[in-house]
């Protein structure tokens, strides 16, 4: 069996080559599939003249697609809320009253100015970090697609980080009492209990366009005959992709991380403050404020820094108002 190398161990592998190795490397039909003719002309003519790849940051730029792309299929939270740029330690959100109207005004008549009280809420920004696990053996055996692994890894620990900081800000922060959070009737979560907690927050005056789900809970909407009869349904999702539609004007998220915390539990667990869903309406509900991205840090020289490379973000997560959400209490 042939197993094709990505671009980046073909790009590690010709760092650490000598140069006849790297002249094979070169003229081999593979290496100018995967690499030379996915790069610009400047940086083929560095590899095809002087062989100097430590001349270009083709290794750089690959290192940090590589911890994006192990990011990629981890990301919830970032889909789900709000994202908002900030250049500071913090990000201060001022905001209205909700529930508000317009008022009548006569034929020719003034009107008047609406007022009304604001709040504020001040969005912390952090710094999480994680360091992907390349040791100096893997480099010198040439175990460059482990390399890559890790490298993956770590960009998963960092959105992982991410949602699970989002739900237990989310959690934590909902109001409980108005709305009310739903105790499902029966077993288990259906479709009658998303309905009810649609209710709940349209009752406060917000459009809920969200639901998300513990994993748990996504199994058992996906047995509500509701849902498992494509008559019901009216799609085939469930039964051929084994993913909920969108219901009840809501677009389905299913996140599968644990709080960390010992008070808001987001797992299927009977008991006081575990909750395995949530119906948000996320353009009121709560924010991201992201600081700085995904960033592979300390990684300017790409033949000797890979070792000690290190992977960050900068964000803070708020709740702005409390009563835009309903959470579901976990059966």
């Amino acid at each position: 069996m042939v197993v094709n190398m990505s671009k980046l161990t073909k790009l590690l592998e010709f760092a650490y080559a000598g140069n006849t190795q790297r002249s094979r490397m070169l003229n081999s039909e593979s290496f100018k599939k995967t690499v030379l003719d996915t790069i610009t002309d400047k940086e083929q003519k560095n590899l095809l003249l002087a062989n100097q790849i430590e001349e270009t940051t083709l290794i750089q730029e690959e290192v940090y697609k590589t911890v994006i792309e192990g990011a990629e299929p981890f990301t919830c939270m970032r889909n789900v809320l709000p994202v908002v740029k900030t250049n500071s330690y913090s990000l201060r959100v001022v905001y209205g009253e909700s529930g508000t109207y317009a008022k009548d005004v006569p034929e020719g008549g003034k009107i008047e100015i609406d007022t009304q009280n604001f709040s504020k809420k001040d969005i912390t920004i952090k710094k999480i970090g994680t360091r992907p696990l390349i040791s100096n053996e893997l480099i010198e055996d040439s175990n460059f697609d482990i390399v890559e692994i890790e490298l993956k890894k770590a960009g998963a620990r960092l959105e992982n980080k991410l949602n699970r900081d989002a739900i237990l800000e989310m959690l934590e922060n909902a109001n409980g009492s108005t709305p009310a959070d739903v105790d499902p009737n029966g077993t288990h979560l259906a479709v009658s209990d998303i309905a009810k907690a649609i209710a709940e927050v349209k009752a406060q005056g917000y459009l809920p366009t969200v639901l998300l789900t513990h994993p748990t809970a996504e199994g058992y909407l996906l047995t509500d005959s509701n849902l498992a009869y494509v008559a019901y349904a009216g799609t085939n999702t469930p039964l051929t992709e084994g993913k909920v539609p969108k219901l009840m004007g809501l677009t389905p998220y299913t996140l599968g991380v644990t709080t960390g915390d010992d008070t808001y539990h987001w797992d299927a667990t009977d008991g006081t403050g575990h909750y395995y869903a949530m119906v948000v309406d996320p353009a009121n509900y709560a924010m991201i404020a992201m600081r700085r991205d995904i960033t592979v840090e300390e990684y300017d020289d790409p033949i000797h820094d890979l070792i000690g490379i290190k992977c960050t973000m900068r964000y803070g997560v708020g709740v702005i108002h409390d009563d835009a959400a309903v959470r579901i209490l976990a059966k």
